[in-house]
């Protein structure tokens, strides 16, 4: 299996519960182009919102003056469709990007993706994904 629209999809599936458990009210944009050479998926979080129930994340501090100013807060996925690798780049807790191993196979790489989210917004991981 590749990563194309069917992939994006599940992984989209796996990872939407744990978004909506995090309480800051992420929403999926689909405005992001996903094409074979740069697959991205992104989730943005309403900044208060997100600053309310993660003020450990200094998510103001990271902005300095643009706070409040700030339209979202991003949570990306960048795939490298060669190595099979999954980059994430999260705004909070002044994180490095994380790293996931994927197989191509959209469910497997969705839990995957799911569990490292939960884990990064300290949420239980939903029993369905």
């Amino acid at each position: 299996m590749t990563v194309n629209l069917a992939w994006r999809d599940a992984v989209r599936a796996a990872c939407d519960p744990v978004f909506a458990a995090a309480d800051a009210e992420f929403k999926w944009n689909d405005s992001v182009a996903f094409d074979a050479e740069h697959p991205a998926l992104l989730w943005e979080a309403e900044p208060a919102r997100f600053a309310a129930r993660y003020p450990d994340s200094r998510i103001e501090e990271s902005y300095g003056d643009q706070w409040p100013g700030v339209s979202c807060i991003d949570y990306w996925v960048y795939v490298d469709p060669v190595t099979m690798v999954a980059h994430l780049s999260v705004e909070g807790w002044n994180r490095t990007d994380d790293s996931v191993d994927l197989t191509g196979d959209g469910r497997v790489d969705g839990r995957r993706l799911a569990s490292e989210f939960a884990h990064i917004l300290g949420v239980a991981l939903p029993r369905h994904t």
